[in-house]
């Protein structure tokens, strides 16, 4: 019976470790962050300025790296360079329910979130001020 009951433990746990998995592509639909007590959503404020960010692809790869494509976002030639540029070393782990992604590999510096995944959406909460950040399964 303790065995069984261990076997039903372990499966479980599986599982969920499985479903909070970040691995994926994914389309940022929002950041919210707050300032000097206004909140506002910076990914909204960006696509006002640049609406091809709408189809900028974050990936995450089970490798350990998170980078931007943003090859097929039809956003001009240097803006996607430098976005792609910018993540072209960013790495990310998981402990638990906290994702950090880092440029450092062994993650001395680096920004941690909350992280959830529900379905089709992932969520990070900052656990330094940095806001949330919504994503969307593709």
């Amino acid at each position: 019976m303790k065995s069984i009951l261990f076997i039903i433990g372990f499966s479980l746990t599986a599982v969920i470790a499985y479903a909070q998995s970040p691995v994926g592509r994914w389309k940022k639909i929002s950041h919210v962050s707050s300032y000097e007590g206004q909140t506002f959503d910076s990914h909204v404020a960006l696509l006002k300025q640049r609406p091809c960010a709408a189809k900028i692809v974050w990936v995450v790869n089970a490798d350990g790296s998170y980078r931007l494509d943003a090859a097929a976002s039809g956003c001009d030639e240097s803006y996607s360079k430098i976005q792609t540029k910018m993540y072209s070393k960013t790495m990310w782990k998981l402990t638990g329910n906290r994702i950090t992604i880092s440029t450092q590999k062994d993650f001395s510096v680096g920004q941690t979130y909350t992280l959830t995944v529900t379905g089709n959406k992932m969520v990070w909460v900052g656990t330094e001020g940095q806001g949330t950040i919504t994503y969307q399964r593709i």
